[in-house]
């Protein structure tokens, strides 16, 4: 059975390894293909390859931003009965304890597994491409 305790614990994994810049933390929870739907339309990384490229990409972001903190809290979780669940979240990037823009909500398609929450899809992710001008 998981809690809000396990969507917290999962939120700070996947928002501290764009901080430091560490690919494994962010690639331990995600499951292939992954899909991200974003106001430019729904992308679909199906390799470790692809996931780590943009991945690259979010980083580039980052440093163009100056963030030091990522900072994600939970609105929602929600049991899907199916095994899966939904968790909705609000995202805010800070540089230097300042709003680096303004926050926004995203939803995460989640699957429990021992070691943890694993996602296999983000609604209303934010693109890199918003913050560092590049194509998907």
């Amino acid at each position: 059975m998981v809690d809000k305790a396990d969507f917290q614990a999962f939120l700070d994994g996947i928002s501290d390894c764009f901080i430091t810049h560490d690919f494994e933390p962010w690639r331990s929870r995600i499951i292939l293909p992954f899909s991200l739907v974003t106001s430019v339309g729904p992308i679909v990384l199906t390799t470790e390859e692809a996931l780590r490229e943009n991945f690259e990409l979010y980083l580039q972001a980052v440093d163009a931003m100056k963030l030091d903190q990522v900072v994600r809290v939970p609105i929602s979780f929600e049991d899907c009965v199916d095994g899966t669940w939904i968790g909705t979240y609000e995202t805010n990037l800070l540089s230097g304890g300042v709003r680096a823009t303004d926050p926004y909500i995203s939803s995460a398609l989640l699957i429990p597994y021992p070691d943890g929450l694993k996602m296999t899809s983000i609604l209303n992710a934010r693109g890199h491409h918003y913050w560092t001008g590049l194509s998907p």
